[in-house]
């Protein structure tokens, strides 16, 4: 593994969903800097950036990006899930099942699931990143009070979740890698 790159989803400029006091940004930049800080205990050096996911990334690099998802025509929605591109293999689509799992659970959101980037995806960056390690989660819908409750109340133990399942993958990369 190259590195690691967290995108806090969207910019101040251009702060994606906005519900009430919430923007889908704040939201995924509080969540990016505490999970920085949790990687930071594993010696997991990692950068965060907003805005688009750029080309130009290695193969090799890993982005993980959070956003928050708004559905107010459908309040059945909640939960979280994870986009993955469309040619991602078994191994990409079971860490993203790894990573989805440690976000939800007895203290998480709903889990709705890996899903592969289709034509209709909002998110057509994640094809052209470079990476095959690109993963695209979704922290709750910003229009569920219950998915805020979470995100609000449960998010350290969520953070601390995700960057122990995070070094467990990267660490057995790794051992493939030296195997």
């Amino acid at each position: 593994m190259k590195n690691v790159y967290i995108n806090a989803a969207h910019s101040s400029f251009s702060p994606g969903g906005v519900w009430g006091k919430r923007t889908e940004h704040k939201d995924a930049v509080r969540f990016s800097e505490k999970l920085k800080r949790e990687l930071l205990k594993y010696d997991i050096c990692c950068e965060i950036f907003s805005g688009s996911i750029w080309n130009g990334f290695s193969n090799d690099d890993m982005i993980l990006s959070f956003h928050r998802d708004g559905n107010m025509k459908n309040t059945e929605k909640y939960g979280a899930s994870v986009l993955v591109p469309k040619n991602a293999d078994a191994e990409i689509q079971y860490d993203a099942f790894r990573l989805l799992s440690a976000l939800t659970g007895d203290m998480g959101f709903r889990n709705r699931g890996v899903h592969t980037f289709t034509e209709k995806s909002p998110f057509k960056s994640i094809e052209k990143s470079g990476s095959r390690n690109t993963f695209i989660f979704t922290l709750g819908f910003m229009d569920k009070d219950c998915d805020n409750r979470i995100l609000d109340k449960n998010s350290d133990v969520l953070v601390k979740l995700f960057a122990y399942r995070l070094n467990k993958i990267l660490k057995e990369r790794e051992n493939e890698d030296n195997a």
